[in-house]
């Protein structure tokens, strides 16, 4: 593309909306639609035009990216008679960022197609700091051409693109990284949980466990929010239910059992239940807490 393509972007919440914000500073014309009124001001503030519908942002855009919360509200978006296929033109290109089942959509890429549509599944690894910085990496599955033509757009947004493999392969390696997240978070809060009831100081605690062999990403990046208080959801139970459920499902569809995976779920699904799914999926560790009577906390930090 020679010129600037015209920018949609369905879902401007907490990566919706820096993504969008990044291609407007970027000097891109971004259209967006936003159910949530807070959200939907935010983004207007930041140069986004909001439209009422997706099809609505489709017909002004050349490409659609989505960026929503699970596959029942991506499907809608695209399929919905105001949704975004309803809108297409041939030539533009959808791209869903977010985090759902390949089979699905390649179903909505299927309906896609029959008006002339590319599509790419793009899920992000980054949280909204990247998404407003550049700094996402994709991993991208469909057409290698489908991708160079669309690649000045995601380089904005990220700084790394992996091109998977045929569509729906993006969502395959998606999944496969946030169940191992997941996991290893549950297990890094057992843990946690286990040697401060047993009598360890939870700071020092922490600061052996990082520079020995059980530490993870995950536990380095989201157990000193853990040890000072802090469960701002940057990424929440509710997506943890969802993106290991969506494990569970994709491993179903090949007759494949995962015994520990399953586990995890009922971790998660437990901590909701016992009214923790607001917290950030770390906040797990809240539900294993409760259970020991103890509070994995810094010295001078109130649970």
């Amino acid at each position: 593309m020679t010129s600037k393509p015209r920018i949609g972007i369905l879902g401007l919440g907490t990566m919706g909306g820096p993504m969008a914000r990044r291609l407007v500073q970027s000097g891109f014309i971004v259209t967006g639609c936003e159910p949530d009124q807070a959200r939907a001001e935010k983004a207007r503030g930041d140069g986004v035009a909001l439209a009422t519908s997706p099809s609505r942002v489709a017909e002004v855009s050349d490409l659609v990216l989505s960026s929503l919360p699970d596959v029942a509200t991506v499907r809608r978006a695209y399929e919905a008679a105001d949704g975004a296929i309803a809108g297409a033109r041939a030539g533009m290109t959808f791209i869903d960022v977010s985090t759902t089942d390949p089979e699905s959509w390649r179903e909505v890429a299927k309906a896609a197609k029959s008006r002339g549509v590319d599509c790419l599944d793009a899920p992000v690894s980054g949280g909204p700091a990247d998404a407003g910085s550049g700094k996402l990496i994709f991993l991208v599955g469909g057409e290698t051409e489908v991708l160079e033509r669309c690649r000045p757009v995601l380089s904005v947004l990220g700084q790394e693109i992996h091109h998977i493999g045929a569509l729906g392969a993006g969502q395959i390696i998606k999944i496969v990284n946030n169940v191992m997240s997941v996991g290893n978070v549950v297990v890094a809060a057992e843990a946690m949980v286990l040697g401060v009831r047993a009598g360890l100081d939870p700071q020092r605690l922490f600061d052996i466990l990082s520079t020995s062999g059980g530490r993870s990403h995950h536990f380095l990046k989201r157990f000193p929010n853990v040890l000072a208080g802090d469960f701002t959801p940057y990424f929440g139970i509710a997506l943890s239910r969802k993106d290991v459920a969506l494990g569970l499902g994709l491993a179903a569809s090949f007759g494949l059992p995962m015994p520990v995976t399953s586990a995890v779920r009922q971790a998660y699904e437990t901590a909701h239940a016992e009214g923790f799914g607001n917290l950030d999926m770390a906040g797990v560790i809240a539900l294993y807490e409760k259970w020991a009577g103890v509070a994995v906390r810094g010295s001078g930090v109130r649970s």
